[in-house]
């Protein structure tokens, strides 16, 4: 399965996520941009994550605690770029959750395990 396809099929299931959760998303990766006068120009830092989340993980009404969580998506046999790989490393050094996401499954599962490690910090 091609990664455009992940990673739209990842997007439709964060917004259903969000009906119910307490969850900020969007498309966060790098690229370049086509003005109309046919110059480019770089879009965001080279090698951040294709989705950026800040998910609400707290269990306590007096405390609000929001995480941020890096989604790389990949096709089964996609590999990282050194440049993704410093990103995971930066990333988690500042506290944050990178995960390598290859199907919905992959991401649920994220979402499930990233809520889990905040809880139990409490």
């Amino acid at each position: 399965m091609k990664e455009s396809v992940i990673q739209r099929a990842v997007m439709d299931y964060l917004q259903w996520f969000s009906n119910s959760h307490k969850l900020y998303f969007f498309r966060s990766g790098a690229g370049n941009i086509k003005t109309e006068q046919g110059h480019y120009f770089k879009t965001g830092k080279p090698g951040c994550p294709d989705i950026t989340l800040c998910l609400q993980c707290s269990t306590r009404s007096d405390i609000i605690v929001g995480t941020f969580v890096a989604f790389e998506i990949k096709s089964a046999t996609g590999r990282q770029s050194a440049l993704q790989k410093q990103a995971e490393k930066e990333i988690t050094k500042a506290g944050g959750f990178y995960y390598l996401i290859r199907s919905i499954s992959d991401a649920k599962e994220a979402i499930q395990k990233t809520i889990e490690t905040m809880r139990n910090m409490w």
